[in-house]
């Protein structure tokens, strides 16, 4: 059965002091950091829209404590780290004793090497953000701090909170239909996704299409059915014929803005927003009836520097927190009150949001395999190809792993290894492409000589 769609609602938002311990002193609005200061001027909004900012940063004087001993916190997550650096300034200033390490990485790095190494006793890293297709790889892991003790907690809207309490939304990302504002007139943009399919306008290259339907085509999956999907999906590859790229998504967006295709499936609003500012003819437009909003989970992995991570998890999910990174980064606000007074991104399309499908990967995970084999299928098709499972030796494996070497019927095939896409997996332990060998035997699903990998597991 197919789940339901999740529509937004407010939350009620519950204030309160922290239950247990001593609190510290609460940072009233005057005592704003300047660079919050700074930030609140160049946005031309008030210091009052940071209601309940006390209330949210009053945490027990015992974790500010511990925090400062540990005085170190390591993040993961996607950000670029100019903006990183400046969003989290109000965070350095309130807490000089906690120094912050940040990391900016691909799934692999970001999420399956710290898996891997918490699964061998090791924790590489304190907090990560946009993990949700593992979430609960680490909750059978029992590797997730509970989050719900924060002062924080409360005041985050509920359709953020996962169910557990372990792991809560910190961004809001739309994906929709990234069109060139030179080359496109409005009139014709596609009201609805099914436009996409039957107008000539779209036919060919004038489209490309990223190897991402998890940004958009899982929304309409579940909220319009697997069969309707698949057909959609069918006539998209096989009669519209997109440009099938590469790139990854910001790479995507700058390339639309130069002229190399009209559309895009799919672009993003914030970086839609951000070049927009920068000048680029780009702009976003999402068709009827849904649109594609993922909730980007953050988490705190046990054994770390627990308190640190806290803290700043704290901070970053209170409304100073929400404001920096709308501020440095583009990325609407977790709060509906800060959006109502303009700090959203603006690609230059205003959102519906009774028309918002919001996306949790925890929730999903059936509907995205599912998802994931038809889509395959078809990208492969349009190229010739045909997924197939074999079972070889492996008899090289070089540059750290991205490219494996083996015999089938006699004749010599290579796979690349993608460190994000393609499952890797030894004795059915998922691990990193580096821990195949020469030697070992694995079975390997894949498109073809010279393909990506879909998957490669392997026996010592």
């Amino acid at each position: 059965m197919i789940s339901k769609s999740f529509r937004f609602c407010l939350a009620a938002l519950v204030g309160g002091a922290f239950a247990t311990g001593a609190i510290s002193p609460p940072a009233m609005s005057a005592e704003l950091p300047k660079s919050t200061q700074e930030m609140l001027k160049n946005l031309k909004v008030d210091a009052s829209i940071l209601i309940d900012l006390d209330k949210a940063l009053a945490v027990p004087k015992s974790l500010l404590d511990a925090a400062n001993k540990e005085g170190v916190v390591r993040i993961g997550a996607t950000h670029d780290p100019k903006q990183f650096r400046d969003f989290t300034r109000p965070f350095r200033e309130r807490y000089p004793g906690v120094k912050v390490k940040y990391a900016r990485s691909n799934r692999y790095g970001r999420v399956i090497k710290p898996l891997i190494a918490m699964k061998s006793g090791k924790v590489i890293v304190d907090l990560i953000m946009g993990f949700g297709g593992n979430t609960f790889q680490f909750e059978k892991l029992n590797a997730l701090v509970n989050l719900t003790a924060l002062p924080v907690y409360k005041l985050v809207p509920d359709f953020m909170k996962s169910p557990s309490g372990n792991f809560i939304g910190q961004r809001l990302l739309t994906r929709c239909f990234s069109y060139n504002t030179k080359k496109v007139k409005k009139a014709d943009l596609p009201k609805t996704w099914e436009d996409i399919i039957t107008s000539k306008r779209w036919g060919g290259r004038n489209l490309a299409l990223l190897n991402r339907p998890d940004y958009w085509a899982l929304h309409l999956w579940v909220t319009k059915g697997e069969a309707w999907t698949k057909n959609y999906l069918t006539k998209l590859f096989l009669e519209t014929k997109p440009q099938l790229r590469k790139e990854g998504a910001s790479a995507a967006v700058q390339l639309l803005g130069a002229g190399e295709f009209d559309g895009l499936i799919a672009g993003t609003m914030h970086r839609t927003s951000v070049l927009r500012k920068r000048g680029s003819p780009v702009g976003i437009h999402c068709p009827l009836p849904v649109t594609p909003t993922t909730v980007s989970p953050v988490g705190i992995l046990k054994g770390g520097n627990e308190n640190a991570a806290k803290l700043f998890v704290n901070w970053f999910l209170s409304r100073e927190g929400q404001l920096a990174q709308f501020h440095s980064a583009d990325y609407t606000p977790l709060y509906p009150d800060l959006v109502k007074v303009g700090l959203e991104s603006d690609p230059g399309f205003k959102i519906d949001d009774t028309k918002r499908v919001y996306y949790r990967e925890d929730r999903f995970r059936v509907e995205k395999a599912l998802l994931a084999k038809h889509w395959d299928d078809l990208w492969f098709k349009r190229k010739g190809l045909k997924m197939r499972t074999v079972k070889v030796m492996i008899i090289a494996a070089k540059r750290g792993g991205r490219r494996y070497t083996f015999k089938v019927d006699g004749k010599d095939q290579k796979v690349r290894v993608s460190g994000s896409r393609t499952i890797v997996t030894v004795n059915g332990e998922r691990t990193s492409r580096k821990a195949v060998k020469k030697g070992m035997t694995c079975t390997i699903t894949y498109a073809g000589n010279d393909q990506t990998a879909r998957s490669v597991a392997c026996a010592k």
